[in-house]
């Protein structure tokens, strides 16, 4: 008879209903990661999901950061001015963006 270091005393009962709280437990986790990510990105679960599996969170931020880079170097503006162009209305459209962006980089080169 082989001696086994983590012996239990627990039937396969008790370690089967002991899983399925384990499982449980780990679905409240994930339901809330996702939850807290489609919070931020305000979209429904069902889609951060989607993205998530298409979508590799590095590529995505030196995809943003190039983007922001290339908007940069066109208005003159530095990467917290555009940050904060695009937070300050999550609706709007390109043509929106487009306006602000341009107004700021108007009035930033009016001060030079």
């Amino acid at each position: 008879m082989t001696y086994k270091s983590h012996q239990t005393h627990v039937s396969p009962a008790e370690e089967a209903a002991a899983e399925q709280v384990d499982l449980k437990k780990l679905v409240s986790v994930v339901e809330e990661a996702f939850e807290s990510i489609a919070k931020i990105t305000r979209l429904p679960v069902s889609e951060v999901l989607h993205l998530i599996e298409e979508v590799d969170v590095a590529q995505l931020r030196q995809a943003t950061q190039e983007a922001i880079k290339r908007i940069a170097y066109a208005t003159g503006l530095d990467t917290a001015q555009i940050t904060a162009i695009f937070k300050a209305n999550r609706a709007a459209n390109v043509d929106d963006i487009v306006n602000r962006l341009h107004e700021e980089s108007r009035i930033r080169r009016s001060r030079i």
